[in-house]
């Protein structure tokens, strides 16, 4: 049996075009959602054409956004596994050996790697290898990175310097090497789906920020702030906020500069069709998000990356800068914002196609059950 295992927004997004594959090859998969980011999956399940998860484990139709609410989820799901492991493997994985695809760095690739091994699956990380060599930038990403990556049995490493970090980690025997991430195939989808439809007629920005480190710091999101006003000057800024960013803006006393500037829109977060239509024709986008600066690559689109490290280098140099924050590196970033723009994706690269393939092959070898639930 193939297990899908997803919860969060950039999880469904990268994962739905592998459940596309994976239909597109008769596999009856078994498709698990953690929920949590319940208040904005069900959307992508139909953008993306999806069926309905097997089995969720919160029953919750509100998204898990503030810290305490995190940990109390992380730790009542832990619970439940450590007390109640031989009932959720018969919920969770029914009688079968398998294979269990976990995706990312998120408290849900946590939970679900260890539910899996907990229960006797082999686990097949999606997206292994990306690290920022800081355990705390970001947090705690970089650490579950780390703990998935020690104790899954596939890696799948969605670039060169991922492969390198997992060769050097000395994990090179169970890793492949596969041509891009699965979220090109997502960008792909969105665009053939929406085809410049949500885009402005005036020149315009996108910007995003919502990672622990920037929110909760004054100083940082000081700083994007004052950016904003800056690009507002000369472009239409369109800010999308989460509702944690809106919460701390509001806190720091931020928010109204913001409202204020006539310039400066700020927009609920936007279907993931919209959003890739929107970040496609725009001038540039600054971010502090690791999946909008590979879609910002993918999609040849200048990238200004609000943070102090990346584990997306190879978006580096081409067309994304990292800013640290600093203003004299912001400042670096306008003066060679027209070299930013350059061809870099191959377009018959097809990577949710080759983690199915192989996720088939071994579980043939392995003789364990692909097809049937």
């Amino acid at each position: 049996m193939i297990h899908v295992f997803v919860g969060t927004k950039a999880q469904f997004i990268k994962m739905a075009p592998v459940m596309q594959e994976l239909e597109q090859h008769g596999v009856n998969y078994n498709f698990i959602d953690a929920g949590q980011h319940a208040a904005l999956t069900g959307d992508l399940i139909q953008q993306f054409n999806l069926r309905e998860p097997d089995i969720r484990l919160r029953q919750e139709t509100t998204s898990i956004t503030t810290v305490p609410q995190a940990i109390i989820w992380t730790l009542k799901s832990l619970g439940q596994l450590i007390w109640n492991g031989q009932a959720i493997r018969r919920r969770y994985f029914g009688d079968e050996d398998g294979i269990c695809l976990i995706h990312g760095d998120t408290l849900t690739t946590l939970i679900s790697l260890l539910y899996a091994k907990r229960c006797g699956q082999k686990v097949a990380h999606v997206e292994a290898g990306m690290r920022s060599f800081h355990l705390f930038e970001p947090f705690p990403e970089e650490i579950i990175r780390l703990i998935a990556m020690r104790f899954s049995d596939i890696l799948f490493a969605p670039s060169q310097s991922a492969y390198e970090n997992l060769r050097q980690m000395g994990y090179i025997d169970k890793t492949v090497r596969i041509t891009k991430n699965t979220g090109l195939d997502a960008v792909r989808y969105a665009l053939q789906s929406v085809n410049g439809r949500h885009r402005p007629q005036e020149p315009y920005v996108i910007a995003t920020t919502h990672r622990v480190e920037t929110i909760y710091s004054r100083s940082r999101l000081a700083v994007v702030v004052d950016l904003l006003q800056r690009i507002a000057q000369e472009r239409r800024v369109f800010f999308v906020l989460h509702e944690p960013t809106l919460q701390q803006l509001r806190r720091f006393n931020l928010y109204d500069q913001l409202a204020q500037n006539k310039a400066i829109e700020t927009l609920p977060l936007q279907s993931y069709l919209t959003f890739v239509d929107l970040i496609a024709g725009a001038d540039f986008v600054v971010t502090d998000g690791g999946s909008i600066q590979e879609e910002c690559y993918f999609l040849n689109v200048p990238c200004l990356i609000m943070r102090s490290r990346t584990e997306h280098v190879e978006t580096l140099g081409k067309n994304g800068f990292l800013a640290s924050f600093d203003p004299a590196k912001i400042e670096e970033f306008f003066e060679m914002l027209p070299s930013l723009r350059q061809k870099n994706v191959n377009d018959d690269d097809y990577p949710s196609q080759v983690v199915v393939e192989h996720v088939l092959d071994y579980a043939k070898e392995r003789h364990l059950a692909a097809h049937g639930k």
